[in-house]
């Protein structure tokens, strides 16, 4: 199950819809908004751009920080993993057991529309697929940077995608 939560209130009952997925041994993945993040309580994964996580766990100055920081958020909140897109440093992907990071993808930005949910779209499609986390990871990095490519709000192909 794939939501994206763009605060206008279509999510008012989320905790039940992550519950009863969940239930049904199905991942949730979610795009995250505003400082209140309780209610993604039990999701497998949120995918928060770096503005959207320092509004919830305040700022870092360290990578190190920054790791004990998301572990402490990713436990609290009982996810699976957080998987955190860090623009042209690329994303970084949070697990219990381990932290796995790949590169910006994009070589020229024209426009950024788009980009999160282009991200966790490919990653919830990968992880229906079977692939694990990591490896989702690794296909919505490459559709990111593809998608920030173009112009406006747009689209990829699957030729795009497996160039």
């Amino acid at each position: 199950m794939l939501l994206s939560d763009y605060g206008k209130g279509g999510l008012a009952h989320i905790g039940q819809m992550i519950e009863m997925a969940r239930a049904a041994g199905k991942p949730v993945l979610i795009d995250p908004k505003g400082r209140d993040w309780d209610r993604y309580r039990g999701a497998t994964v949120i995918t928060p751009n770096r503005s959207e996580l320092a509004q919830v766990v305040g700022s870092w100055s360290s990578e190190a920080q920054l790791r004990d920081k998301v572990l402490a958020l990713r436990e609290q909140l009982g996810l699976q993993a957080l998987l955190l897109t860090r623009t042209e440093e690329g994303m970084t992907l949070f697990e219990a057991e381990r932290v796995s990071s790949v590169p910006a993808n994009a070589r020229e930005v024209s426009d950024v529309t788009g980009a999160g949910d282009t991200v966790i779209a490919t990653m919830a499609l990968m992880v229906a697929c079977g692939l694990d986390l990591a490896q989702a990871m690794d296909w919505a990095n490459r559709a990111g940077g593809l998608v920030v490519a173009k112009f406006g709000t747009a689209s990829l192909s699957y030729e795009e995608l497996r160039g």
